[in-house]
This record gives C-alpha cells, structure tokens and sequence, in this order.
C-alpha cells in the first residue's frame, strides 16, 4: 500500500513537471511568432562617405503574406525608425499560402516611408508565374526599385554608395564605389559573395539577408539550430563577418507555410551607416 501511495506520488510529480513544460514551450511559441524585436545595429567603417554618416536602413525580410493587423505594427515601427533606405530582402509572399493581395498592401504601405529596394528571395521566385508577375508589378507600381543580378549608386550630395541586388551569388555587374552595398536573401551565399568581389578587386563591404528565421529554433549560447543546408547554420541573426566583409541577418517577419518558430522572434533591423575616422 505503501509502495503505491509512492508511485502515485511520482506520477503525479512527473504530470505536473511534464505539464508545466508543456505549457512553458506554449507561451514561449506563442511569443516567439507574434512578438517583433526591434534591434539597433551601428556599422562603422572609414569607407562609408561623410554625406552617409548617421545614414539609417530598415531590413525587412520574410514576410510571408502576414495579416494586414500585422502590417500595420511593421509600418509603424519603421515609420517610427525615420529610415532613409529601406531594404526588403525576399519572401514577401508564400509558395504555401500564396496571397498576392496582403503582399500588395504590405508593399504600397511601406513605399510610402522612405525609398524601398527590394531582392527575390525563393519563396517569391516559386509561386505560380501569373502571381509572381502581379508581385513585381506591385513593386513597380509602388516606386519600388527591383534589383535582380543589378548595381545601382545610391547618392547623397555628390558622395554615393554601390547598391547591388542580387538572387544567384554569381550574378551581378561590377561594384565601383568605395563603400559598396549588397541585398542577397541567402546567408549561406555571404562567403561566396565575399570571396569572389574581393577576387574582382571590389569586395563587398556589407550584406543585408534574411530566409534563416533565425534557425526557427534558438538555443542560449549556441543560437540558430535548424538551416536549409543542416544543422547550426553558421549565420541566422544580426551583425556577422567573415574576411573583411559583413553580413547583417534578418529572422524574418513570416513563418514559411505553417513552421512555427521557437524562441526565435521575428524580427527587424534598424542599421545606422558611421563613418569611421
């Protein structure tokens, strides 16, 4: 009688604990795919041109045909950072949940704080042809500048920047400028990048990213668990470096299809550009 009293004990330890896990791994998920960090990065470099220092950028990324509500705490956080640029680097709609419609309003809403520039990432690049072409239309319509495999020069007085968007690592035009820019969806692409513009004599100063979600899953002290290429990506969130060049990473606004995240926010990026003496 004894014995069972014990064992009746433990079971009961044992479904509170279990309980109690389950409901902690519940408001953490919970938290992790509504709350929006906002994280302050200051870039520093003596290339950065004196008409560019105190520059601000927004990164958004990996929208993923979120709910108009939803739209709006975006709009208002960025309209609220009083960005000059605002960076859009890919998956704006969903291969899963196709809605050109939420991708519009997103688009002509946050057109109209500040110049968007905007790269494909494999989400927009894989929805049926028909809403591909509404979604670049959009863009156009709404003053976006679409840059696909393109360098642009971004200018301030008579000092400017190279500005280039790309969706394959290997495709894009020649950089000329001092402080040179990059839009690319794909993280795992910053060392390719890095290496052959540094072999091109022009090397890739800093990257703007996003598609990791931030690894969906975060561990202390390890970070990102979950990549598209295995396990422990090596780049899922905020400032990273390799070689000389930078790499700042969006988690992303969206979930891809119905992936939850755990304990990996969604997030934005607000970048001021400080010119180093």
């Amino acid at each position: 009688m004894e014995n069972e009293k014990k064992i009746s004990k433990k079971r009961k330890i044992f479904y509170i604990v279990l309980s109690s896990l389950a409901l902690i791994l519940a408001v953490l998920m919970i938290f992790s795919n509504t709350y929006i960090d906002v994280e302050n990065i200051t870039f520093k470099s003596p290339d950065i041109p004196k008409n560019f220092d105190g520059a601000k950028i927004v990164l958004l990324s990996d929208y993923h045909n979120q709910g108009e509500n939803f739209c709006d705490r975006v709009i208002k956080i960025t309209e609220e950072a009083d960005p000059d640029y605002i960076f859009i680097t890919g998956d704006i709609v969903d291969r899963i949940r196709t809605d050109t419609d939420k991708a519009d309003i997103f688009l002509k809403k946050v057109s109209e704080i500040a110049p968007c520039y905007l790269v494909w990432g494999n989400h927009d690049k894989n929805v049926p042809r028909e809403d591909f072409e509404r979604l670049k239309s959009s863009a156009e319509n709404y003053g976006i500048t679409i840059l696909d495999g393109t360098t642009i020069r971004l200018y301030k007085g008579d000092e400017f920047v190279s500005l280039t968007g790309n969706y394959y690592y290997y495709d894009y035009p020649p950089c000329d400028a001092d402080f040179n820019i990059w839009l690319n969806h794909f993280p795992e692409n910053f060392e390719p990048i890095s290496e052959q513009t540094k072999k091109d004599g022009n090397q890739m100063d800093l990257m703007f990213s996003g598609h990791a979600h931030g690894g969906i899953i975060r561990l202390p002290f390890v970070g990102g668990v979950i990549g598209h290429n295995g396990l422990f990506p090596d780049y899922t969130s905020g400032l990273c470096e390799y070689d000389n060049s930078y790499m700042i990473v969006s988690r992303g606004l969206g979930n891809s299809g119905n992936v939850p995240r755990v304990s990996s926010t969604l997030h934005i990026v607000i970048c001021e550009l400080q010119r180093e003496e």
